[in-house]
């Protein structure tokens, strides 16, 4: 599933660009970039690094370390479900996790959120045999997990609040709770110094995130739900004795838990993606499992032939009706319209003849994002905002001149290229992004715009020179 149409079309977008252009930097520059910016993607950076010294084909090479991550954190719920039923359980499980949309599109990104998950999910595994066999190998294998996963993505911790009220649901804090507590210790401590610098650099990485959205509360609320309605149908049917690791027991906090926490925190910290907790997929994955576990054996225990075979043949109209509806959103998921932009689809859009750079303005200058992966592709060009490249300055976008140097830089062109977002997108309002939008709004007339997925060419004419310019002719269509 990971590998179908792992290139999507040749294509890649401006996240997995900044993977890959940060990959291919020496050792020396990632460190000057963690101390900078993006210290919390530091480990998922130096993996790419290694994996790319190996063999480079581009980004699907980042891609196929995500499915690698997929197919262990798969392996790692089948695991679980085994544990807490039998396998197959397990196994139905293992593949109700692996046909979450969420899972399968971020099994074929350039990122290190599959990673996160099978640390996460592998951590939980260890946790539920710790609650099964208080041995010492089980606690320390789920301190090394929650370890790994804290360094890759520091919100992977958050599956301890999950974690903590299963052992408070389950009875399990008198018996376990100063070993848990001990393993935390460890944990927070030897995560501390990285949680320490992206906090410090968190308000310069998630400047762009807003307040949770109404689609963020039901993407979190109707799994939730879900979640809920099948642990109490299990709680139900199946029992939950005391003392007791269930499935409801685990894969219910471990839904609601984490993601729920970390969007009641972005209502004032902004800080909630559904990608920085995809872990919690695994939750509702296990109580699917364990209900149509528990639906199969309602069916083999149907004494009567013909009542049997009916709610066999609707079991299986519901198996179509699902992968009917989901078939054509795998696909969606594999093509390049998927993602917020398509970086391919800038190449050819600057022209430059030789010897004579063409003049290109990012706006906003995140958007640099786009040419990081190839800049040949884009030939030689004139950046007229950028002062430091991003290599140099251990930054992932480069350093831009002050606000009255880039005024100056842009005046002297005739003819200026702003590669940019499309309109409608939050504009940044540092002084540098003002002054270009006021320096092209003042000074420069807007003659041609070639609209590409996820942004656009604007070609800007200055003033005096537009009316001689045939792009500017009066009641020329600018998107012809």
């Amino acid at each position: 599933m990971g590998l179908w149409k792992l290139d999507r079309d040749a294509s890649s977008w401006r996240d997995e660009t900044v993977s890959y252009a940060v990959g291919k930097r020496s050792l020396s520059e990632l460190w000057l970039l963690v101390q900078h910016i993006d210290a919390v993607h530091g480990l998922y950076y130096f993996l790419a690094h290694v994996l790319l010294a190996v063999r480079d084909d581009g980004v699907p090479t980042l891609r196929v370390l995500s499915v690698l991550g997929t197919l262990t954190a798969v392996l790692g719920v089948r695991a679980i479900g085994s544990r807490l039923g039998d396998p197959a359980t397990g196994f139905l499980a293992g593949v109700a996790f692996l046909c979450v949309p969420q899972v399968q599109f971020y099994a074929q990104e350039a990122r290190s959120y599959a990673l996160v998950s099978a640390s996460v999910v592998w951590a939980t595994w260890f946790f539920v045999r710790a609650l099964q066999d208080d041995r010492r190998r089980w606690w320390t294998g789920y301190a090394g997990l929650l370890l790994l996963a804290g360094w890759l993505h520091v919100f992977a911790l958050l599956v301890l609040l999950a974690h903590a009220v299963t052992l408070w649901r389950g009875g399990h804090l008198g018996r376990l709770g100063r070993r848990w507590l001990s393993v935390i210790a460890f944990v927070g401590c030897a995560v501390a110094p990285l949680a320490v610098v992206s906090a410090g650099q968190a308000s310069a990485q998630l400047d762009w995130l807003g307040r949770p959205g109404l689609q963020d509360w039901l993407g979190f609320a109707v799994p939730a739900l879900v979640a809920a309605a099948l642990g109490r149908l299990l709680r139900r049917h199946g029992g939950d004795p005391a003392g007791a690791a269930t499935l409801p027991l685990i894969g219910v906090p471990l839904m609601v838990v984490p993601a729920g926490f970390l969007l009641t925190v972005s209502v004032v910290h902004p800080w909630y993606v559904d990608r920085y907790v995809l872990y919690c997929m695994s939750g509702p994955a296990l109580l699917v499992g364990g209900a149509l576990r528990h639906w199969q054996l309602i069916l083999r225990a149907e004494a009567d032939p013909a009542r049997r075979r009916r709610r066999l043949y609707a079991k299986a109209a519901t198996a179509c009706a699902v992968l009917s509806a989901l078939g054509p959103w795998y696909w969606q998921m594999r093509s390049p319209a998927s993602r917020t932009d398509t970086v391919e689809s800038y190449w050819g859009l600057t022209v430059s003849a030789p010897g004579d750079p063409e003049p290109v303005l990012f706006e906003p200058a995140r958007r640099r994002a786009w040419i990081l992966a190839r800049p040949r592709s884009f030939g030689p060009l004139d950046d007229i905002a950028l002062t430091r490249t991003p290599a140099a300055s251990g930054t992932l976008y480069g350093v831009e001149a002050p606000p009255d140097v880039i005024r100056q830089r842009m005046l002297r062109h005739r003819e200026i290229n702003v590669l940019r977002d499309r309109p409608g997108q939050p504009q940044d309002n540092t002084p540098a992004e003002i002054t270009k939008r006021d320096v092209l709004r003042r000074h420069y007339r807007l003659c041609w715009v070639i609209p590409v997925n996820g942004g656009e060419s604007a070609i800007f004419i200055r003033r005096d020179a537009a009316p001689t310019n045939p792009l500017c002719a009066p009641g020329r269509d600018i998107y012809s």
